[in-house]
């Protein structure tokens, strides 16, 4: 299998999500603030990268940014339980591959020292024009759109939105047994 299918499998079955009580309890658990979380899929420096695209993607202003929402946590603990692995490993390897593009091209030497002006201006180069090559000859705007349906999804999902914005009830209507028919 090949990146851009796996990339094209991963987003439909992140498109295809339903209110189940699972994912139910993976917003409810993602809205907490547990400071020991470790992610399930992505690594360590990598949640930092993936925090950093989606609050350039979502920032924050009169309503909570993706780092305020733990939209990452939300996104980490979904790809973990429902991705299949083979499509994990080439989402990984594609993660990578756009984190060494943007390391070399910036003449950075470790993750941590890429700043948000240097993440958004690669983001916006592949998301803005498919046809886009970068210096190691690859388009990445398939994996760039992937981070922005990732996050828009993750934020329409999330608690604050469903209850404050969307006018979710877990139980919805009001029942009146004595009612005239």
């Amino acid at each position: 299998m090949n990146r851009r299918e796996a990339i094209k499998n991963i987003s439909i079955s992140f498109g295809s999500i339903t209110l189940s009580t699972g994912v139910l309890s993976m917003i409810q658990s993602c809205q907490t603030d547990n400071i020991d979380w470790s992610p399930d899929y992505f690594k360590k420096n990598q949640i930092n990268f993936i925090d950093r695209i989606f609050e350039i993607i979502i920032p924050e202003t009169d309503t909570p940014g993706a780092t305020s929402l733990n939209l990452s946590r939300f996104v980490d603990a979904y790809i973990s339980k429902n991705v299949p692995k083979e499509n994990q490993n080439e989402l990984n390897a594609g993660i990578n591959e756009f984190i060494d593009v943007i390391l070399k091209n910036e003449n950075i030497r470790s993750i941590n020292e890429i700043d948000s002006v240097s993440i958004e201006k690669h983001l916006s180069n592949h998301l803005d024009s498919e046809s886009y090559i970068d210096s190691d000859g690859k388009n990445y705007s398939q994996l760039c759109g992937l981070f922005r349906e990732m996050s828009v999804r993750a934020y329409k999902l999330s608690e604050y939105v469903m209850t404050n914005k969307l006018g979710y009830v877990p139980i919805p209507g009001y029942y009146d047994g004595n009612v005239d028919v």
